[in-house]
């Protein structure tokens, strides 16, 4: 499977198609990837959402007709899907940081968003990219007890199930490791960048004979699993997923599998240079 080949060609269809209704759901089938691993390698590979890179396409070719038409302002932003004028405005401003008619008066300069081109952007990326050499784990399986939430990326949920579990830890009795913990993201095949996912906070234990009261099992099968390092600060988490899923992955001849994307957190996680490991399910 060649990742970059098939992003470029969803990236070419919607550019042929900005002034038209985009059905996302073709686009993805075009790429041959579940709905999941679409929005993942696509978030990854060209640095924007499905979402925000259709929107800032749009907006980037209304701010060039804007300039080199006599089209009413209302009459090009219909074309490219703004059936309000308000929102069109507002939307506009946001990109831009002026409004669509004082740009056109005063021919301001702002910087358009151009196509991406995926080879492009991976070679000029380059020199920029610190490279995480994962570790392949071959047929490992987890026995877990825990809590689950669903939540939202970012969300303050996620926070309040860790605090719920964590104060509840110690009534787990057969704890495998006792400092470590996981934090799974469960795998659902239709999650895009705006959807709900469920998220699994718990630990590994040796089996099943003592539960405590309002947690739950989970038994994530026998995989293979490339584990990945990260290191530093949270706020660097989103580097991380974008290096795997967009350099490592669509040049490590694997193929992801449909099963949860695990992160295991253990003493390393509050050291003063915290780390962590990222598990990603590849297929056999």
């Amino acid at each position: 499977m060649n990742y970059y080949d098939n992003i470029q060609r969803a990236i070419d269809y919607i550019e042929l198609n900005l002034k038209e209704d985009i059905d996302v759901l073709l686009v993805i089938q075009m790429s041959h990837f579940s709905i999941t691993h679409f929005y993942r390698i696509f978030q990854a590979m060209v640095g924007d959402s499905v979402k925000s890179y259709i929107q800032k396409r749009r907006l980037s070719n209304i701010a060039t007709e804007l300039v080199n038409s006599n089209k009413r302002l209302i009459d090009v932003a219909f074309e490219y899907g703004y059936n309000s004028q308000e929102v069109f405005t507002r939307a506009f401003n946001k990109a831009f940081n002026i409004t669509p008619g004082k740009y056109r008066t005063q021919k301001s300069k702002v910087v358009l968003y151009k196509k991406i081109n995926v080879y492009e952007r991976m070679l000029a990326n380059q020199g920029r990219i610190i490279y995480i050499e994962p570790q392949i784990i071959l047929d490992k399986e987890f026995k877990l007890i825990g809590m689950k939430e669903t939540v939202k990326p970012g969300s303050e949920r996620i926070k309040n199930l860790w605090d719920s579990f964590t104060s509840k830890k110690s009534e787990i009795k057969n704890i495998l490791t006792q400092d470590t913990v996981l934090g799974i993201c469960e795998y659902m095949p239709n999650i895009t960048d705006e959807s709900e996912f469920s998220y699994f906070a718990g630990v590994e234990v040796k089996d099943f004979s003592d539960i405590p009261k309002g947690m739950l099992i989970k038994i994530i099968p026998n995989s293979k699993y490339a584990v990945f390092t990260h290191k530093g600060s949270l706020s660097k988490l989103k580097d991380t997923y974008n290096f795997i899923y967009g350099v490592w992955l669509p040049q490590s001849g694997y193929e992801l599998a449909e099963l949860d994307t695990i992160e295991l957190y253990d003493s390393r996680s509050n050291a003063a240079d915290s780390e962590f490991d990222i598990h990603i399910p590849l297929k056999y």
